[in-house]
């Protein structure tokens, strides 16, 4: 299974309209060319903090401790640290994160991710073999042509409706877009305090 539906639903004209009116005026903060977008809880409560590349971090033989050192090099923190509300929290936005905790689940750098048109993300893996990582996604705006894939074969559309998905990333996968239209997710680390998850052991450091 690539992603887990959950049930946490949201309204998704509201989402639309938020990312438009309040996100969409802010310039985006770019990991790479084709990949970026604002904070919504950073370290420090700027929607550009933690836009580092994690990903390069996870590289296989390394310690937690080689891994932490790593990330630190690229200008990343600890998870937990990713806490904050940025200016971009607010309204809409900030009933989401509430409801999110409301519901059981500690979110840790959230953000609202934009992949252009026509592109897609490199092959990755957000997390160790060894920790069963889940990142929480609410699809804003989509098409069609987008995927989350874990190998040319595997791959499924997520759409957006307002429904909550819990997406696995410690396994090598990518994103792409080949459709038209910029793709956007609200994305999110988290903790689950209930068990809802059947991924089980969410990031938590």
């Amino acid at each position: 299974m690539i992603f887990e539906p959950i049930n946490l639903h949201f309204d998704i004209q509201q989402l639309q309209q938020h990312l438009k009116d309040h996100v969409l005026a802010f310039e985006p903060a770019q990991q790479s060319p084709q990949f970026g977008g604002w904070s919504v809880l950073s370290s420090d409560g700027h929607y550009k903090d933690g836009w580092h590349a994690g990903f390069l971090a996870i590289k296989d033989g390394l310690t937690d401790e080689q891994k932490l050192q790593a990330l630190q090099k690229l200008g990343g923190k600890k998870t937990s640290e990713y806490v904050v509300p940025t200016e971009i929290c607010t309204g809409y936005l900030d009933e989401v994160i509430k409801s999110i905790i409301q519901n059981g689940f500690e979110p840790k750098r959230a953000r609202i991710i934009k992949l252009l048109a026509h592109s897609e993300s490199v092959w990755h893996r957000d997390s160790p073999d060894h920790i069963d990582a889940v990142r929480l996604h609410i699809p804003i705006l989509t098409n069609p042509e987008c995927f989350f894939e874990i190998s040319k074969t595997d791959r499924q559309h997520i759409p957006a409706n307002g429904q909550a998905y819990l997406v696995r990333v410690n396994r090598l996968h990518r994103v792409v877009n080949h459709g038209p239209t910029d793709r956007y997710h609200m994305v999110m680390d988290v903790v689950d305090n209930q068990g809802i998850s059947q991924f089980h052991k969410p990031i938590s450091n």
